[in-house]
């Protein structure tokens, strides 16, 4: 048995001593330390490969579980590559096990998001550790905040919704609704970034579900989550989506040299796998999925339109009314914006009802299942542990679902296998490629 190196967390310290009298004593009976990671890896990138080489480290972990959005993320749009490439490139670069989150938890909004994500870990019964970025990566602030958060919910609530009515946005209604419970700036300022509020969300599933897995805040390294420029080795996901964009090959690029742009932000074997990829196929984006769109919206009333989710009656009437002006999905977007209504929960709103996601699915409830995307052959014996603790099915292969799901969960898990599908068909349309369905697809083993 190999002891990773001495681990920088204190509460950890038990943990190596107890390893070390296993490895002195012959004892290899033990439970394995395992960590999860939630991403969408899109796509992936250096910054990606430090966040598991780090989480590995900081939490002593002998396995790695990441839980990763499918073929649509959390912003409303579609990966640009689909989940069983960023699957690969995740397990190739220190990941031992890639779980699918269902659709309609990844592209919820993020106390939705990441409820629905902890829970997958949660109900593994064996996960120890969450390991997440943050610009602060103080874990006891955020930690303290989220508290805050949790028990003085209702005031919070009720003052959120009186600035959302006056017509401030959904992030700046929330940072004011939280200051003017009067607690320290520094909580405040926690509400500024896209990655603390995440992971304040994080701790607040945890929290709200008893859970005894520990968080650790890892602090951001690089460009920041929104910033559109390439900036060296640790560009931003959405950088690189810009750049590829600039330079596919459906803008007449098709001589660029993907595999040398793609060595200066992502690591080699991803790089190399990407390359591959658009060598011979365009990225997928919203656009893809316009005609589509419009086809669904034309469909629905205004009324009929309320039961999809992040879809608000202010937000039904506009549609309907500018629906004759429709020529894009990004181009709808810009139609639809308002100062309370943000690109990103229009987006949202939008793909639900593309994807048919609505309103009633109950996301902070449990998921209640966990579906196998890949896993390295070093993590066969973590598969073993998580059959022996876990509390939810384990799906390895998509065709089983019906004999392991009751009938709520089957109707979970088919729609996630609707939203491959759909994104399958666009990708295969646009880049005349084979059409293969989603339950017919096995993991992806290294």
């Amino acid at each position: 048995m190999r002891i990773r190196n001495s681990c920088p967390q204190t509460e950890n310290l038990l943990y190596l001593i107890i390893r070390l009298k296993e490895n002195t004593e012959g004892n290899t009976d033990h439970m394995s330390r395992i960590t999860g990671i939630i991403a969408e890896y899109n796509p992936f990138h250096k910054g990606h490969a430090y966040h598991l080489e780090k989480a590995r480290e900081l939490t002593c972990a002998d396995h790695l579980i990441v839980v990763m959005s499918g073929d649509f993320v959390q912003r409303g749009a579609p990966a640009l590559f689909d989940k069983y490439l960023r699957t690969r490139m995740a397990l190739l670069e220190g990941a031992d096990l890639v779980l699918e989150l269902p659709v309609s938890i990844a592209c919820a909004s993020a106390e939705y998001f990441a409820s629905g994500a902890v829970s997958v870990l949660d109900q593994l019964g064996c996960v120890n550790a969450l390991c997440f970025g943050s610009e602060s990566g103080d874990v006891r602030a955020l930690t303290a905040c989220a508290k805050v958060l949790l028990e003085e919910d209702t005031a919070y609530q009720q003052q959120l919704r009186s600035l959302l009515k006056k017509g401030y946005s959904f992030p700046a209604a929330r940072k004011s609704a939280f200051a003017a419970l009067h607690h320290p700036e520094c909580f405040t300022e926690l509400l500024d970034s896209p990655n603390n509020i995440l992971g304040l969300e994080y701790i607040k599933a945890l929290l709200r579900s008893n859970s005894h897995i520990q968080p650790t805040a890892l602090k951001r390294a690089g460009a920041g989550y929104h910033d559109g420029h390439l900036s060296g080795s640790l560009s931003s996901a959405t950088a690189i989506r810009k750049h590829l964009r600039e330079n596919s090959i459906e803008n007449g690029r098709s001589l660029v040299n993907y595999e040398e742009i793609l060595t200066k932000t992502m690591p080699e074997s991803a790089a190399l796998l990407a390359a591959r990829r658009l060598s011979c196929e365009s990225p997928v984006w919203e656009d893809d999925f316009s005609l589509l769109l419009r086809y669904r919206l034309m469909l629905q009333s205004p009324e009929e339109l309320g039961i999809y989710a992040d879809l608000s009656p202010e937000l039904a009437r506009r549609i309907h009314a500018r629906l004759n002006d429709f020529r894009s999905f990004s181009q709808f977007l810009s139609l639809l914006k308002t100062r309370e209504l943000t690109y990103t929960r229009i987006s949202r709103a939008l793909l639900h009802v593309l994807l048919n996601i609505k309103e009633d699915m109950s996301p902070l409830s449990p998921v209640p299942y966990a579906r196998i995307l890949g896993f390295s052959r070093a993590g066969s014996g973590l598969l073993r542990e998580i059959k022996a603790n876990t509390r939810i099915p384990l799906i390895t292969k998509a065709a089983d679902h019906r004999k392991l799901l009751s009938d709520s969960a089957q109707r979970k898990f088919e729609q996630d296998l609707f939203a491959s599908n759909l994104y399958e068909t666009v990708r295969t349309q646009k880049n005349g490629t084979v059409f293969v369905n989603d339950i017919q697809k096995p993991p992806v083993i290294l």
